[in-house]
């Protein structure tokens, strides 16, 4: 019996200094401790903080090939102003230093057979309707004494008076397209003959070789 009294004597001493701690830290004046702050990184102030995205779209570079309304530009037609001007310019970076005395166009076989002269020989070229690659060349002898001179008097190259002649026939109701062009002297006056189909029919002007007015023959 005393065994049993001295067991809940201890026990209920074990209560009490466990009350007595829980008292003590419950009048402790010591703040508790604060939870550290939540830090977020500074952005600066150059810097947006906009999501930057990987769309391939942003910033795409317009296609060269359409202009400010967004539509593609149009292309001259084989046989066209812009294929004999481009017939000539690849002939004379072939046959560097010469001249281009006659160039005609094969509707039929869409091509440019052109008379180039370099170092006083005669070459016959042939061009693609584009006027963009040669496709045949063959040497065809001396030229002309006559040629020759009158390449000399001729201030007008042969690209410039088609220039000058397709601007005479602008105003033209139609298709404009290049038929040949050569140089000729008539009564005196030296001249680029340069022949045009407007429409099927056929105009033929007269370009001054040392003075490049044009006159319409039609």
């Amino acid at each position: 019996m005393k065994h049993t009294e001295k067991i809940l004597t201890l026990s209920s001493s074990a209560v009490i200094g466990a009350l007595l701690l829980t008292g003590c830290g419950a009048n402790n004046d010591e703040p508790a401790a604060e939870a550290p702050a939540e830090t977020t990184a500074a952005v600066p102030e150059n810097e947006s903080t906009a999501e930057i995205t990987d769309d391939p779209s942003d910033g795409q570079a317009s296609d060269p090939s359409e202009d400010a309304s967004g539509s593609a530009s149009a292309s001259d037609e084989d046989g066209g102003q812009a294929a004999s001007l481009a017939a000539v310019e690849t002939v004379l970076a072939k046959y560097e230093g010469g001249d281009v005395a006659d160039i005609d166009y094969d509707r039929r076989n869409n091509v440019f057979e052109v008379e180039v002269i370099q170092n006083d020989t005669k070459h016959d070229v042939t061009v693609d309707g584009a006027g963009q690659n040669i496709t045949n060349e063959r040497e065809d002898g001396n030229a002309d004494q006559d040629d020759l001179d009158e390449l000399g008097q001729a201030s007008i190259s042969i690209d410039e008076a088609i220039k000058r002649v397709f601007e005479e026939a602008s105003s033209q109701d139609g298709t404009v397209l290049f038929d040949d062009a050569s140089l000729d002297e008539d009564n005196g006056t030296l001249n680029w003959e340069v022949e045009l189909d407007i429409d099927d029919r056929d105009a033929t002007y007269f370009v001054d070789a040392t003075e490049g007015s044009v006159r319409a023959d039609n």
